[in-house]
């Protein structure tokens, strides 16, 4: 059966019954199957090249913003971070050096009166990035009881037990009116005797002669500590080192710039040694490259000498 295309006037073979055309393509509402298949190619198709180059470009660049962005968050993540361990790193250091500089020259109730002839740096002695101090750390109170007829004193015993302290520690006896320093297996020897820690002195030592000048209610067994902190030179410069008792350096700190220890004398007690007050100024560099140091400072006061101030 044919039928004209009232569209393209075209004389088409029809199957009414089927619904198809001579090219086997269906015939909706009276449409030619030519004319259909122009209007089904020429429907549009996924994306044209243009479009797809235009696509590629803005979402490089919104990658290239973002990434803007997070390497500002995580320069500045990193920047706190090495400013927080920089902080925590200075908080080290002058707490270490805080509690040294309060006890320096302090042995007991005596002080650097008390030893005048030690030959030893009892107060502070600051250079550049040098700091050297020395003290009496751990007081044992003694009690002296004497062992002979003649009440000469050669021993003398520990309300507390002892540390286990090496043999060759430098060791103090004083009171508030003399200090002697000792050597501990040479000058005087720790015994257990009855339950109880005893110091006996060695025969024949000088110790012996000089008890009469101690007070003796308040003698103390002290261990002598004497700490030299410097700041490194050449590869380890801005290391902060620690040599103490003679044995080797121990790292305590990097990235110091300066070290510096200013003192002020107080106005001392009637009759009474005179009183110092300690300023510790820290300079911490900057993980940043800056040739500018963080200044830290602390001031604090010494604990050697008379306890009142005018």
């Amino acid at each position: 059966m044919l039928g004209l295309c009232r569209q393209c006037h075209r004389w088409l073979a029809v199957r009414p019954a089927a619904g198809y055309g001579c090219c086997s393509r269906p015939q909706r509402r009276g449409l030619c199957p030519w004319r259909w298949s122009r209007q089904q190619m020429s429907a549009p198709r996924g994306f044209s090249l243009v479009e797809l180059m235009l696509s590629m470009l803005l979402g490089l660049l919104l990658c290239g913003l973002l990434w803007q962005s997070l390497q500002a968050a995580l320069q500045s993540r990193s920047f706190a971070s090495a400013r927080l361990a920089s902080q925590q790193e200075a908080r080290f250091v002058l707490q270490q050096l805080a509690r040294d500089l309060r006890m320096a020259g302090s042995f007991a109730c005596a002080g650097p009166a008390q030893w005048p002839g030690s030959g030893t740096l009892l107060m502070p002695q600051a250079g550049e990035g040098v700091l050297s101090l020395s003290y009496g750390d751990g007081g044992i109170a003694l009690l002296a009881e004497p062992v002979d007829s003649s009440s000469q004193i050669s021993r003398l015993r520990l309300l507390q037990p002892a540390p286990a302290w090496p043999p060759g520690q430098f060791l103090l006896l004083a009171s508030c009116r003399r200090i002697d320093l000792l050597t501990l297996d040479t000058d005087v020897f720790l015994r257990q005797q009855d339950g109880s820690s005893w110091l006996q002195l060695a025969p024949g030592s000088p110790l012996l002669a000089h008890m009469a000048e101690h007070h003796l209610p308040s003698l103390e067994l002290l261990a002598l500590q004497q700490r030299h902190y410097r700041l490194g030179q050449g590869s380890t410069a801005g290391e902060l080192w620690l040599e103490q008792n003679g044995q080797p350096a121990l790292w305590l700190a990097s990235g110091i710039a300066s070290l510096q220890l200013l003192a002020e004398t107080l106005p001392a007690c009637p009759g009474g040694a005179p009183r110092q007050w300690w300023t510790l100024q820290l300079g911490m560099r900057q993980a940043s490259g800056s040739t500018t140091a963080t200044p830290y400072r602390l001031q604090l006061m010494s604990r050697a000498g008379s306890a009142c101030l005018a």
